[in-house]
């Protein structure tokens, strides 16, 4: 009974460590929401921590801590496409806010340039 439980507990972790992230819409247009400086400002204080998230954004923010390291192993190909213009478009069009993101989750500078290059061609 132990080796079934521990079995079936292992092929859970499995199955989440193998599957792709989850979002609300992998579908978002993020090339409209950085023509906006609202809807940056807006998104940008819930995944730096300035705001509580509500569900749509926390949907994107619960992903970013394993994405960012792993340069988006887990991530659609929906998902790398707007990876590689939220990351292009914030840095681009909002350095501040890019740098404040770094800060949150890339604090060494090691992993966003890399997520960048895996990210280029969607």
């Amino acid at each position: 009974m132990k080796l079934l439980l521990l079995s079936a507990l292992l092929g859970v972790a499995l199955a989440h460590l193998c599957g792709k992230f989850t979002t609300a819409d992998d579908h978002y247009d993020v090339a409209a929401m950085l023509k906006d400086p609202v809807q940056v400002k807006y998104h940008m204080d819930c995944f730096v921590g300035r705001r509580i998230c509500e569900p749509f954004s926390f949907s994107y923010k619960k992903n970013m801590p394993e994405a960012i390291p792993t340069a988006c192993l887990r991530c659609t190909d929906g998902q790398k496409h707007m990876w590689n213009i939220f990351l292009n478009g914030l840095k681009k069009y909002y350095p501040t806010e890019y740098l404040a993101f770094q800060r949150k989750y890339d604090p060494s500078n090691i992993f966003l340039d890399e997520l960048m290059k895996a990210v280029k061609d969607y």
